[in-house]
């Protein structure tokens, strides 16, 4: 009789400890799925309305600086807009000094996940002197695109652009220059 209860509670014992495991493995399933459901995504420039432009001119006089520099909060905050940043045209940005959004691009591709999404939406950069400026980043930052390194090599050939690259990389533009003529096109 002893035996039989014992065997009984350790049969009990194995069905909870199966009924735990079954649902802890359902909680973490369900996290999850959660984390992928509300993770915000970055939505293409191309998607970009007037408004979302405006927004975004509207946040950038209002983030914090330290002197020239955007802080690590503004860079944060300003995280989530990079699709409008690069959606930005000349039209959209004229009457404004380009050195802020410069500025704000500069802590933008300090953070890897940043430089990972300006590589992979490249094209997506509209305002010429901003697609410059990232082009220069992402190059410096190592292992670049070939559709950055393509369009280095062409704006190396232009007068103009070839003087914003000069103004962007400072003392260092004919080590700039000579990195981006010998990397390979792929």
């Amino acid at each position: 009789m002893i035996r039989a209860a014992f065997s009984n509670r350790l049969r009990e014992t194995r069905l909870h400890s199966f009924s735990t495991v079954r649902r802890l493995f359902n909680m973490i399933g369900f996290i999850l799925l959660m984390l992928l459901v509300l993770t915000p995504q970055q939505t293409p420039a191309s998607q970009i309305s007037d408004a979302q432009k405006k927004d975004f001119l509207n946040l950038l006089k209002t983030l914090p600086h330290k002197g020239e520099f955007f802080t690590d909060d503004a860079i944060k905050t300003a995280g989530p807009y990079l699709p409008v940043l690069f959606a930005l045209t000349d039209k959209d940005v004229e009457g404004y000094d380009i050195y802020p959004f410069a500025a704000l691009s500069r802590g933008l591709c300090d953070i890897k996940e940043h430089r990972k999404y300006a590589t992979a939406h490249f094209a997506e950069i509209h305002h010429s002197e901003l697609k410059l400026f990232w082009a220069a980043m992402l190059f410096n930052e190592g292992d670049p695109s070939a559709e950055v390194v393509r369009f280095l090599k062409a704006a190396l050939k232009s007068e103009a652009q070839a003087k914003l690259l000069s103004e962007i990389t400072g003392p260092n533009f004919e080590d700039f220059k000579a990195r981006v003529n010998a990397a390979r096109n792929y």
